[in-house]
């Protein structure tokens, strides 16, 4: 538990932690981005659209051996799509992007606004394959209860994915 889950106010000039093993190396957090060796998540999805992918070099261990070398790790960034509320405290998202087996969802971060809205359980709707929650995902790390269409969400992955990756499946068919 974090000040700014206990007092939400605070995220508007304190950002969110985040567990520097799990992120790239380099990785800074602000009120409203993250931002991997200089390069703003916000700015990466304005420009690439989204879904979109950044890989960089893996954050050095606490303790590393002599013949540590990083590795490649990833940073994903997806698009809320709908917003559903089917009871109080429960909040279903649909995102553009089918969420990578490597993603680090407990440290998933709002992008691109600051809210001050109190932490809530979150669903993902999405395209699952070989899901074994079904057809959602429960993200373990709450969302602010105002998540809205066209937020921005954005986690970390343990190793280095491909943009095919988080992209949504489209299945053509063909007409005879």
């Amino acid at each position: 538990m974090t000040l700014t889950a206990i007092l939400p106010t605070l995220r508007a000039s304190l950002p969110d932690p985040v567990d520097p093993t799990l992120w790239p190396a380099h990785t800074e957090p602000t009120t409203g981005d993250v931002l991997v060796a200089a390069v703003s998540m916000v700015r990466l999805a304005e420009l690439a659209g989204t879904p979109c992918v950044h890989t960089a070099e893996q954050a050095p261990p606490r303790y590393r051996p002599r013949t540590w070398t990083p590795g490649e790790v990833s940073v994903a960034v997806a698009s809320v799509l709908r917003v559903r509320l089917p009871r109080t405290g429960v909040v279903l998202l649909e995102l553009d992007a089918v969420l990578p087996r490597f993603a680090v969802l407990d440290q998933v971060r709002l992008i691109g606004r600051v809210s001050t809205a109190a932490p809530t359980g979150t669903y993902v709707l999405t395209p699952c394959t070989g899901a074994e929650d079904g057809p959602f995902h429960r993200l373990p790390a709450p969302l602010p209860a105002d998540v809205r269409e066209g937020d921005l969400l954005c986690f970390p992955c343990v190793t280095a994915i491909r943009h095919r990756d988080v992209v949504v499946p489209v299945r053509a068919e063909v007409v005879r």
